[in-house]
């Protein structure tokens, strides 16, 4: 294989981050409304000096001055980013964004892994279910579930699913990752607590996820079904199961890989919507928090760790596609 396919791929995956964290940069300072000078009126008045002079300090604090230009704020930016820097909290001063992913982001990697591993495996099967009896009540229950999932508004999910499981019924927490009577730690006790905390988060993940794995799996399964190797493996007298499972839909999932990888930077970017109903702390929820608080670094930050997971992943299936599938060759 050629290295000049690799470089182009990492060098296009580099440039797509660079671009996405620049647009983020310049689209967060168009926004109306800061802390900035809120920020520079408490100092003031708490140390008791000027506002010129707390506005000096917040700027060193903060690595931000909305009274600078906008390429002197870049450079500002960018020599921090490039030392592995995302910058301080506007809204608290003692945490760094660093911190934040550091703490939220796995729990966040937890629900969407969770949810999306879950969503693609049951979606892929009820939808080669759906191809391969197309004409079954099993492919109409489906089928029926699919356009029921897909008229309700994704935001509107948790607020349902809380409203139902959370509230109704009272069968899980409201809200949290944990309980706070149980020690974090690796014993079943903290991990079964975990589980349950997550089950509603990861139920209303799925619903949203699984409708369009279904379809697209569906779609994919009867393209397969019309090839001429599924018709001269027929000819040759296999049984429906070989070739439902070694012809069909072994094929039918390779186009999904790629899907699969971009979903994940979907979901993790969708987070918000989920998290937030649910109070679980993950980067969602704080991404919302920062968004409200008019937080840039925050929300910066946030952003960038989510635009380099999309394009990690989808970096990562380019490189693994011609050894899944032998049909797509890298040029020499």
């Amino acid at each position: 294989m050629n290295s000049r396919y690799y470089l182009k791929k990492i060098s296009f995956a580099l440039v797509t981050i660079a671009v996405c964290s620049l647009l983020t940069f310049v689209l967060f300072r168009m926004m109306p409304g800061d802390v900035y000078d809120v920020k520079a009126r408490d100092m003031a008045i708490s140390r008791g000096i000027s506002f010129e002079q707390a506005k000096i300090m917040v700027t060193q604090m903060y690595n931000y001055d909305p009274t600078e230009p906008i390429l002197q704020q870049m450079g500002r930016y960018y020599g921090a980013l490039f030392q592995g820097n995302l910058g301080t909290s506007m809204t608290n001063s003692s945490i760094t964004v660093n911190e934040i992913i550091a703490y939220y982001m796995p729990w966040t990697l937890f629900l969407v892994s969770f949810a999306l591993t879950l969503s693609y495996i049951l979606g892929t099967l009820l939808g080669s279910i759906m191809a391969w009896r197309r004409k079954s009540i099993i492919s109409s229950l489906i089928a029926i579930y699919a356009t029921i999932v897909n008229a309700i508004p994704p935001a509107l999910v948790p607020t349902i699913v809380l409203s139902i499981f959370a509230f109704g019924f009272q069968w899980f927490p409201v809200q949290g990752a944990y309980s706070i009577e149980h020690q974090p730690g690796f014993n079943w006790l903290f991990i079964k607590d975990v589980l349950w905390h997550a089950a509603l988060p990861v139920f209303a993940y799925t619903c949203t996820q699984i409708n369009a794995w279904v379809m697209n799996m569906k779609g994919s399964c009867i393209g397969v079904m019309a090839e001429d190797y599924v018709t001269a493996a027929y000819a040759r007298g296999l049984s429906s199961q070989t070739i439902r499972n070694k012809y069909v839909k072994k094929n039918a999932l390779l186009p999904l890989y790629t899907a699969l990888a971009l979903s994940f930077g979907a979901m993790l970017g969708g987070a918000t919507y989920m998290e937030g109903p649910f109070i679980y702390p993950g980067i969602g929820s704080q991404l919302g928090k920062a968004l409200g608080n008019r937080d840039f670094t925050v929300c910066q930050g946030l952003l960038l760790v989510t635009t380099t997971a999309t394009v990690l992943a989808s970096l990562l299936v380019d490189f693994l596609m011609p050894k899944i599938d032998p049909r797509i060759k890298v040029e020499e």
